[in-house]
């Protein structure tokens, strides 16, 4: 089996993968991005990206350093796909000079010191092989300064732990989907009439469709989402001005003609198939016990979310975030807004 070897939860080094079978076995160890450095291998990333991977291809010769502006940008890319919560695989060919270097001067970037970076890697496999890459750190190094202010840090995930309401969602909506069945089972398939009727979400529910999002698209697939919901959001905002009290799961039907697609719709298909909220699988309304079961369910965590991520007790009224600013992540400025007692 293809081994890694893991500096954080979220970022790994190995070598080159050179069969499907390491690909497979990469993806099976929960790497979904790749920082590939390999300059030598002029189609390898092409292969990673057709296997469903999202890759950062920054060629590097064997033996040399990066270009330091290229390298700031995948700097740049790994610190948001980290922020995301993917995990990252860093390879060049054998996984040692070039590797080791990329690693390093991203420990200098998060407020390392060098002999502190050196340290850190000790054991790791990735080191920086040659004089040419040890300068080139040395020179970076001086160049980004460690951090005054707090103790460097390699992982930049945020701090607040809702990871345990986030895995009782989903145990939520297994429960559900063994029990309730997916009334709407078209629904994100072939241009299904629900998947153009925009609708709300509690917070729970946009926590895990924002993480679906940052976790299962790439950066392109992404701002393509969001400049799709931006746009989903404005023509909202001008059907509510035209008819003021109208609910939002009351837009398509009032507006038949009006452009709502959901922008998660990709060629007919939902982008996040298997992550799709309750309200895709199951319809609108708790018509069953079952149904408010799950309702309720979703209700208590996102009281649970709201207070998690606050210190504050819950409004008595339930918040809710429309799906297009769910998929913007405007959501995250609204809850906050509440949560201070601010509106737009």
């Amino acid at each position: 089996m293809y081994q890694l070897h893991w500096i954080t939860d979220h970022l790994a080094t190995g070598h080159a993968p050179m069969s499907y079978e390491d690909l497979a076995a990469i993806r099976a160890q929960g790497i979904r991005a790749i920082v590939n450095l390999c300059g030598e291998f002029c189609d390898l990333h092409q292969i990673e990206e057709s296997s469903g991977f999202e890759v950062y291809y920054l060629p590097v010769a064997d033996e040399c350093a990066p270009d330091l502006a290229a390298m700031e940008k995948a700097l740049d890319w790994l610190d948001e796909s980290i922020y995301l919560d993917k995990k990252v695989l860093v390879h060049c060919r054998m996984g040692h000079g070039r590797t080791g270097t990329f690693i390093a001067a991203y420990l200098l970037r998060r407020g390392f010191a060098f002999r502190e970076a050196e340290q850190t890697m000790k054991g790791k496999h990735a080191n920086p092989a040659t004089f040419a890459q040890r300068r080139f750190l040395k020179e970076y190094g001086r160049q980004a300064g460690p951090l005054r202010t707090v103790p460097p840090r390699i992982d930049n995930r945020p701090r607040p732990d809702v990871a345990p309401l986030l895995a009782a969602y989903a145990q939520a909506i297994a429960w559900a989907d063994a029990r309730i069945g997916e009334r709407h089972a078209g629904c994100g398939l072939n241009d299904h009439p629900c998947c153009h009727s925009p609708f709300d979400l509690r917070l729970i529910e946009s926590m895990h469709l924002s993480q679906a999002i940052n976790r299962g698209l790439t950066q392109g697939q992404r701002q393509e989402v969001i400049e799709r919901a931006l746009a989903l959001a404005r023509t909202m905002k001008e059907l509510h001005h035209q008819q003021p009290g109208l609910t939002t799961d009351a837009l398509a039907a009032h507006f038949p003609q009006a452009p709502l697609a959901c922008p998660l719709l990709a060629d007919g298909q939902c982008l996040v198939f298997a992550d799709r909220p309750p309200r895709c699988r199951y319809g609108h309304g708790a018509d069953d016990d079952q149904a408010a079961a799950i309702a309720a369910v979703m209700a208590e965590l996102s009281r649970q979310a709201y207070q998690t991520l606050t210190g504050r007790t819950p409004p008595a009224m339930e918040l809710t975030f429309s799906s297009a600013d769910t998929i913007s992540g405007k959501f995250v400025q609204l809850y906050f807004q509440a949560a201070s007692g601010k509106t737009e």
